[in-house]
């Protein structure tokens, strides 16, 4: 499940729309959980990551310095981890690595089935982008050339979805 990122030029934000059918209960710790589908009304993005990938070690705080620079304009983030016995490694993964946003776990068929990928096929990170109506607006595997330049490419998302008007 260890991402590698591809040496192809970036074009992946021009990505067709499709509203999103599913949406994915995640497990926080403590015992809370949290739906994606409370993320509606704001953009989000969703990464799927293991909390001793080097990929997603360097991928989630990018995250985070999106999160602190257009949270207070509507941007949430939220990390699905893909660990076995995942509470006490995303405790660790956010206090380590400096995120703030909500990082929790759930199990690999109902992520695969979120990320409409087999499980041999999901590689991390993987990330997912919304907009504020629930339409999915990126979708990236593992692997994928967003990755490449990911702070410039989740940056100029957020800021092309954000930019966006907000629909009654």
């Amino acid at each position: 499940m260890l991402g590698a990122a591809t040496a192809v030029a970036v074009g992946a934000q021009t990505k067709k729309a499709v509203v999103a059918k599913k949406h994915i209960k995640v497990s926080l710790p403590g015992g809370k959980t949290i739906d994606t589908a409370q993320m509606v009304g704001s953009v989000c993005a969703v990464t799927i990551f293991k909390t001793t990938c080097p990929h997603c070690q360097k991928s989630l705080p990018i995250t985070e310095k999106i999160v602190k620079e257009f949270g207070a304009k509507g941007f949430k983030a939220i990390g699905v981890a893909v660990d076995t016995g995942a509470e006490p490694l995303v405790l660790d993964f956010a206090k380590n690595f400096r995120v703030s946003f909500p990082l929790g776990w759930a199990p690999i068929p109902e992520i695969c089935d979120f990320v409409d990928l087999k499980p041999e096929q999901l590689y991390v990170p993987a990330m997912l982008i919304f907009d504020r109506s629930g339409k999915l607006r990126g979708r990236y595997p593992g692997g994928d050339s967003f990755f490449n330049m990911e702070e410039l490419n989740l940056r100029n998302i957020v800021e092309m979805l954000l930019k966006e008007p907000r629909k009654a």
